[in-house]
């Protein structure tokens, strides 16, 4: 089957355009030919990427991503089956070939220009016959935000690299980690005191932030010790550090956005035989998961990993982690979520 694929992500720097890379390159291990178009450009790509020129105006990237792909129509229209993202919607009036809306995310900012997308993610809903969410608390907002039950709608979850995320030698202190944006809004201010919380109770640990974003010099200058923060690390070098850490953190609050989603970075924990610890949301929740993934209230999420991780011994924590790795060998292979993609394509 001949695939297009449109997408706003930036390739190769966008973390959601991890997500698409996968899933692209595991369409090609099935036998597709897939053609993807968007900005950016990456490395290790099984499939063919044409870079599209986008706005650097912030708020205006889909409309030039749009205007600059209207002269890729007939092209897209030689495949047999297109992808377009929610954001790239508006050209699904002229593409005359079976098309499959991917939202990966809805509109995610708290300021005005989320506000003026939620227009276009609704309208792009209402018109699309089938599409793809993250997590079934996704599928179910769409439906009812767009008052339709006649959709074909697919799950299709952040799966994870297998065998680049693997559990590696964890000894010494309990090593916490957060990895992704870093900004104020998602909690990371919360990380050192579950440090400090631990110190406090003898607990030997470190805690180990790497990524960007807003909050990332107000943790810098914090006097903590056992506290690391760094840039964002390429895929490599994230997965070794990964691989040596004990307990991975989610402390994204109960927020639309979060609620909805199925974050990459738990399940990276969890491939790399992590433990984690979150706050209790449709969106950190796993279906089936075992006593290697703790949830919380927001009010209690300090207090209660603090209390929980002070009670595991190495040992324990071993077999935990051991477990956490099995689960995600069964269940967040990329392999589920490229078979979930194909699948809603064939139907």
């Amino acid at each position: 089957m001949n695939i297009a694929w449109a997408s706003s992500r930036v390739l190769g720097r966008d973390l959601c355009s991890t997500s698409q890379i996968n899933l692209a390159n595991g369409l090609v291990d099935k036998g597709h030919n897939v053609t993807f178009y968007s900005p950016g450009g990456s490395s290790g790509l099984k499939f063919e990427h044409i870079s599209i020129q986008q706005s650097d105006l912030h708020g205006f990237q889909a409309r030039s991503i749009c205007r600059n792909l209207i002269s890729k129509i007939e092209e897209l229209n030689q495949a047999d089956v297109v992808l377009l993202d929610w954001t790239l919607w508006k050209l699904s009036r002229r593409i005359n070939k079976s098309t499959v809306l991917i939202d990966r995310s809805p509109p995610a900012n708290n300021g005005i220009l989320a506000k003026l997308q939620w227009r276009p993610w609704r309208k792009a809903w209402s018109k699309a016959s089938k599409g793809t969410t993250v997590s079934p608390a996704h599928s179910r907002f769409v439906m009812e935000e767009t008052k339709s039950a006649e959709k074909t709608i697919q799950v299709i979850p952040a799966g994870v690299d297998l065998e680049l995320f693997q559990p590696g030698k964890k000894d010494g202190p309990i090593k916490l980690a957060y990895h992704g944006r870093v900004d104020v809004h998602r909690g990371v201010m919360s990380l050192p005191m579950i440090l400090a919380g631990l110190h406090s109770q003898g607990v030997e640990a470190t805690l180990h932030i790497h990524g960007t974003g807003d909050a990332v010099e107000r943790l810098k200058s914090m006097d903590l010790e056992g506290l690391e923060v760094t840039d964002a690390l390429p895929q490599e070098d994230l997965a070794a550090k990964l691989a040596t850490y004990d307990v991975g953190l989610l402390p994204m609050p109960e927020h639309k956005v979060w609620s909805l989603a199925s974050p990459l970075k738990r399940s990276e924990y969890l491939a790399c035989g992590m433990v984690v610890c979150g706050i209790d949301h449709a969106g950190h929740q796993v279906e089936a998961s075992g006593e290697w993934l703790q949830l919380y209230t927001q009010k209690d999420f300090i207090t209660s990993t603090v209390s929980w991780i002070k009670s595991l011994d190495r040992e324990s924590l071993y077999g935990l982690q051991a477990e956490s790795r099995k689960f995600a060998e069964e269940n967040l292979s990329w392999s589920h979520s490229v078979d979930a993609l194909e699948s809603i394509m064939l139907s």
